[in-house]
């Protein structure tokens, strides 16, 4: 069996920025407690695992704002996917400590909407319905209008002025362009403002450029959206599957394939790959960790 690992793999620049910003904050003895995170860092669970072992409370909720509402003192962590200015205004209302873990490139979106809104732009958004990213978003502004993979093109109002279609940044950057033009045919004068992360652009073209594989494994959280954009990509050019731990191999038989491909998403630990490599080349019918006292943060 021959195995390749495409690259690029393990965490993103964000995740690594988001979680080096975390440990340093716990390591200082001043930090107010109790420490509060609204929702999970990223989209993995032993990422999420390991900050509450050392002793992060995750709090759970319908919006950030509702989230923000359970505490009243402590430190609060905003999580690689951004908030609006509503909940940092709240936050500080509320005299809580903040560590801001936003992704720069979720920010460099943040700025590019308001920029536009200034200037007199309708904005379109393309992301996922309830993901915390387009939460932040729609956070900016009441007059942005959310467009998902499901959208009705002509439920949506005519403008004829300056009007722009941005992203989430976690989306398939062929799913952004399918959009853009399928959004043209109402507004003419649509303009494409690009806000695909490279991460994970480069991981998605590494998928799209994987050929003669019989099957192409990704790695990663099932909530994770840019881990299910390219197992969607995936299918396009092999058999593909999904594996979240090396648990998820007992359910797949692998022997019959000659060659895989192996792929994870932008906040998959590369321990957790390594794991799932090590289990797929020995051949081991009982999957068991090769590696101890595993450390999800690095």
């Amino acid at each position: 069996m021959e195995i390749t690992k495409l690259t690029p793999n393990g965490f993103c620049k964000g995740v690594i920025y988001a979680i080096n910003l975390i440990n340093n904050a716990l390591n200082d003895k001043n930090l107010k407690k109790p420490i509060y995170m609204l929702g999970n860092l990223v989209h993995n669970k032993k990422v999420v695992e390991a900050f509450k072992e050392k002793g992060v409370i995750i709090l759970d909720g319908n919006s950030r704002i509702e989230m923000l509402q359970k505490i009243n003192e402590g430190t609060v962590i905003f999580t690689a996917h951004g908030v609006s200015d509503e909940v940092r205004f709240l936050a500080k209302n509320k005299g809580l400590t903040i560590i801001d873990a936003t992704c720069k490139d979720v920010l460099k979106t943040h700025n590019v909407i308001k920029e536009k809104l200034n200037a007199g732009y309708r904005v379109l958004f393309y992301g996922q319905k309830n993901h915390p990213e387009t939460e932040g978003i729609l956070g900016i502004s009441n007059e942005i209008i959310l467009i998902t993979n499901d959208f009705d093109l002509f439920s949506l109002p005519m403008h004829k002025g300056k009007i722009i279609l941005t992203n989430q940044t976690t989306m398939s950057y062929l799913d952004v362009l399918k959009t853009y033009e399928k959004l043209k045919q109402i507004y003419p004068q649509l303009e494409l403002v690009d806000e695909i992360c490279n991460a994970t652009r480069k991981r998605q073209e590494a998928v799209i450029n994987a050929k003669g594989y019989d099957l192409i494994i990704v790695i990663g959280d099932k909530l994770s959206n840019n881990t299910k954009m390219l197992l969607e990509l995936a299918k396009q050019n092999a058999n593909a599957i999904q594996l979240e731990t090396i648990e998820d191999l007992k359910n797949y038989e692998l022997s019959n394939y000659n060659k895989i491909a192996i792929t994870a998403g932008a906040s998959t630990p590369r321990s957790i790959i390594d794991e799932i490599i090590f289990n797929i080349e020995h051949n081991t019918n009982n999957y068991v960790s090769r590696l101890k006292n595993i450390d999800y943060l690095k």
